[in-house]
């Protein structure tokens, strides 16, 4: 209830709602940038092959997957995602633009403004809208300038896509974010329901003032917003799979008994020199295959299979008894 009141309350302020910075400074014009995407999720890409036959599959990474076993998997990932909190964020940290500061919760103002820090060094999280790391847009402003020089968003502009934004709460729990858009608007043309409202995915939106300053209505004539969705969360530990077992080499082949676990997706086979040590990938195999390659072994290597999951997490590597 209290996120739809917020939102109501932000579209009948409209631009009021999407703050004013107040800067005092003067600041050089900003060109819009073409609106750019590059979603990086969590969750891992799966594409899309053709068998000979003509039958669709999908692959993951190198691993071949059924349709059957798909359907399987994304619900695994779905449940991972879902399993995902969000947090009440206490600081801030860009490393592109070398840019660090705490982070202040603020709310709505009495003339209806989101409320910013007064230290122009520090970062407010509109505390009636979203979590960071929750699903929809959580926002996060802070000032350009000021009467004595730059402020913390100073360089925003100077992001790229695909550039990480790292947020911490006051636990030490840290979660990644990168950049995927980056547009700007003209002060009352914001879209104020687009910028602070809901999402399937897990987003931030970082905003402050660009363009020229206006001195008849005391603020730049810009706002830039910097989207970017999370793509990592110190809280979601990886679970590393177990690792098969039986596993055997004789003279033509290397057996091993399958993983009992529904995230498995495959194995992948190592051979090791006695010699140097050196150890390299020699075959993988599908979760579907027959658990066993056909090759000719040496007495000068040792042999490893691992289990590798839907996210790509990888077993120890079990060795081969020969």
């Amino acid at each position: 209830m209290k996120q739809i009141y917020t939102m109501v309350t932000a579209l009948v302020l409209c631009a009021a709602l999407f703050f004013v910075m107040d800067p005092l400074a003067d600041n050089s014009a900003f060109e819009k940038p073409p609106t750019e995407k590059n979603s990086a999720p969590v969750q891992t890409k799966i594409e899309t092959v053709a068998k000979e036959e003509d039958k669709a599959v999908d692959k993951i990474a190198e691993f071949p997957v059924l349709p059957a076993q798909r359907e399987k998997l994304d619900a695994l990932q779905r449940q991972r995602q879902e399993s995902i909190k969000g947090m009440d964020p206490a600081r801030i940290e860009i490393p592109s633009i070398k840019a660090k500061a705490v982070i202040e919760a603020t709310g709505i103002l009495k003339n209806g403004e989101m409320g910013v820090p007064e230290d122009v060094d520090e970062v407010g999280w509109f505390e009636p809208g979203f979590k960071v790391g929750a699903k929809g847009h959580a926002v996060l402003a802070g000032h350009v300038d000021s009467l004595t020089g730059p402020a913390i968003f100073y360089d925003l502009k100077k992001m790229k896509i695909g550039e990480t934004v790292i947020l911490t709460d006051r636990d030490g729990r840290e979660m990644v974010f990168q950049v995927t858009e980056m547009v700007s608007y003209e002060t009352d043309e914001a879209p104020i329901e687009e910028i602070f409202g809901s999402s399937g995915k897990r987003m931030i939106n970082l905003i402050t003032c660009i363009g020229d300053f206006n001195r008849k209505i005391g603020s730049h004539e810009e706002r830039l917003v910097v989207s970017a969705e999370l793509v990592s969360d110190s809280a979601t530990k990886e679970k590393e799979p177990e690792p098969p077992t039986n596993v055997k080499a004789t003279s033509s082949n290397i057996s091993w008994y399958a993983v009992r676990d529904d995230a498995i997706i495959g194995y992948r086979i190592y051979e090791e020199d006695k010699k140097t040590g050196e150890i390299k990938k020699i075959d993988t195999v599908s979760l579907f295959d027959r658990k066993k390659v056909e090759l000719q072994t040496s007495p000068d290597k040792r042999y490893f299979v691992t289990s590798v999951d839907v996210d790509l997490n990888e077993s120890k590597k079990a060795q081969a008894t020969q």
